[in-house]
């Protein structure tokens, strides 16, 4: 088996992770699973022969092109977290000042000039 073959096989698995819709509960194994295969694939890229046949030359377009797939659901993946950690972020503040209605709201990095 040649070592392109195995990596179009990991490039494919890792396609196939990042298809699946991922919910909020499952999201740390699915992470696991996406670091391993991107692991795996760098660790095959490092031992690519120079030259290749016909038939690896074929393979390799179709990592290419399922690269792209895999860098755009990548992309989403990351939005995706970005605004939960918004929201999360939101609800926190939201939570604490309802908690502590008559703190006093900090003014941190303000600065006023009282010789004028």
């Amino acid at each position: 088996m040649s070592v392109v073959f195995t990596l179009l096989e990991a490039t494919r698995q890792l396609a196939n992770v990042l298809r699946e819709p991922v919910s909020k509960e499952k999201r740390d194994e699915v992470i696991a699973r996406i670091e391993q295969l991107l692991e795996e694939r760098e660790r095959l890229l490092a031992k690519l022969p120079s030259s290749l046949t016909a038939e690896e030359r074929k393979m390799g377009q179709e990592i290419l092109a399922l690269n792209a797939e895999i860098d755009e659901k990548l992309q989403q993946l990351k939005q995706q977290i970005q605004f939960d950690l918004k929201q999360t972020k939101k609800t926190k503040t939201v939570v604490k000042h309802y908690n502590h209605p008559y703190e006093p709201l900090s003014i941190d990095g303000m600065f006023y000039d009282k010789k004028r």
